[in-house]
């Protein structure tokens, strides 16, 4: 039998299997004798099996995931970041601000979320909800101009070399040490309705110039009414890094949980359940039911598993045909806590940095949670998106969940991203709303076949102070 090398190329592999049906198809009686062992036809499918035995693996598709997986493995091995890896330490080169309640501006409620900071970049995530004013002229011509808020026009499409750089001109922001500064656009997202209607509200992100001190004791919003409000600096948490483990279950066993919890996060962004959404959900059922068949059928699931079933009473509920009582706990649960009317005002630098997962290692940097919803703050490297050979289609390298001290869980949506040359940094946004009542949260990040898990101690939720 053949040993696959440390770092196995796929495309070599293929040659392998087209040299061995070449030969056999001119009759070399050693390659000939190869396939006749697997097959009794000289095929390229034939001669692949026959690689794929020789390497001591079942199918060809499972040399293609065993040559992958040590590929991976090897280079995560090979990396600096293994061998630099110390679990739940991270050099501190980002911290955050939070905590901070609403402002009154002439573009309408302005609700500090994150001030994240790095080392050449600081950015205040920020929802907006817009003035009837604002909501006027931002569903009529972009040269019309907003009060107090000038906005850019490449948000309406126009080149971004036209567009002015806007700012918020009636937002004063300074900081314990006498600091002034400015908040400009850097990017966000206009709900609109047709026709040419403003939902809010706005998720925009602004870049806070200049960088403020690690020694800031706070940063002060004041608005055109004389509201103010202060972002003050984050606390750091308990932190615990788990060693990388194999992700439980099998493929199937994992992939129809994915599925529910998918469904179940199409729930939780429509609540209002309007026509379209239910429209959609339909959809997304009747294909995840036909899927769950499939592999049923397949032999792939254990025949004594309970999950096709529950995936059935979960469409039922969705659809509105039965009550929620049973369904498994977890996704019970994460319906009914999307009605909890608040979440606490936790904001805390985890600043840790996991194992590579299959090869992408993630550096946790914050955790900001408000009333409406929370987000953790992150670095992947080399990045967080696979692509497909064609480049039509992409996903995430690993899926992210949390679950509470309390047994309540949580769905995690991408929430937006900033590409470097070598990592990514990005924003995940978790549903439902944070239980108050939760001390402490584990976050845990699964590939294909590995996982590692986060646990965070959230003391004290942050409170904003105004003055």
């Amino acid at each position: 039998m053949s040993e696959l090398p440390d770092r196995p190329d796929l495309d070599q592999l293929r040659r392998q299997a087209r040299e061995l049906l070449r030969a056999a198809t001119n009759g070399e009686p050693h390659a000939v004798a190869r396939i006749r062992a697997v097959s009794e036809r000289v095929t390229l499918s034939a001669a692949q099996l026959a690689v794929a035995r020789e390497y001591g693996f079942a199918s060809w598709p499972a040399l293609q995931t065993g040559a992958e997986h040590r590929r991976r493995m090897s280079e995560t091995a090979a990396s600096p970041r293994r061998e630099d890896y110390r679990p739940g330490q991270a050099p501190v080169d980002r911290w955050s601000f939070g905590g901070a309640s609403t402002i009154h501006t002439a573009a309408g409620v302005f609700s500090p979320g994150a001030l994240v900071i790095g080392p050449d970049h600081a950015a205040l995530d920020v929802s907006l909800m817009p003035s009837p004013e604002t909501r006027r002229l931002l569903a009529g011509p972009p040269q019309e101009k907003v009060p107090g808020l000038r906005f850019v026009a490449a948000l309406f499409g126009q080149h971004p070399a036209e567009a002015e750089m806007p700012r918020f001109d009636d937002i004063v922001v300074a900081d314990d040490r006498g600091t002034r500064y400015t908040l400009a656009f850097e990017s966000g997202h206009i709900p609109r309705e047709e026709p040419g209607q403003i939902r809010g509200p706005m998720e925009l992100r602004l870049r806070l110039d200049p960088l403020p001190a690690r020694e800031s004791g706070w940063l002060e919003l004041r608005g055109q009414d004389g509201s103010v409000t202060r972002l003050l600096p984050s606390a750091r948490p308990g932190v615990r890094v788990s060693q990388l483990a194999q992700a439980p279950g099998s493929p199937a066993e994992r992939e129809l949980p994915e599925q529910a919890l998918s469904l179940i996060e199409l729930q939780l962004v429509g609540l209002g359940q309007d026509a379209e959404t239910k429209d959609i959900l339909s959809q997304r059922c009747t294909a995840t039911l036909a899927r769950t068949a499939q592999i049923r059928q397949s032999g792939e699931l254990d025949s004594a598993s309970e999950l096709p079933d529950q995936l059935s009473r979960l469409c039922a509920v969705l659809s509105g045909h039965q009550p929620s009582g049973g369904l498994p706990r977890a996704w019970a649960g994460m319906l009914d806590a999307a009605h909890r009317t608040d979440g606490p005002a936790h904001h805390v630098d985890i600043t840790a940095d996991l194992p590579p997962v299959e090869g992408t290692a993630i550096q946790l940097d914050s955790l900001i949670s408000e009333p409406g919803t929370w987000r953790v703050y992150l670095r992947a490297r080399p990045g967080w998106w696979k692509l497909s050979a064609d480049h039509h289609r992409k996903w995430a390298v690993m899926s992210v969940q949390a679950e509470d001290n309390l047994g309540g869980r949580y769905l995690s949506t991408f929430g937006g991203s900033t590409g470097h040359s070598d990592y990514e940094e990005l924003t995940l946004r978790f549903r439902p709303r944070l239980n108050p009542l939760a001390q402490a949260l584990k976050l845990t990040f699964t590939g294909q076949s590995e996982q590692v898990a986060v646990n965070l101690d959230l003391g004290p939720a942050a409170k904003s102070q105004t003055g």
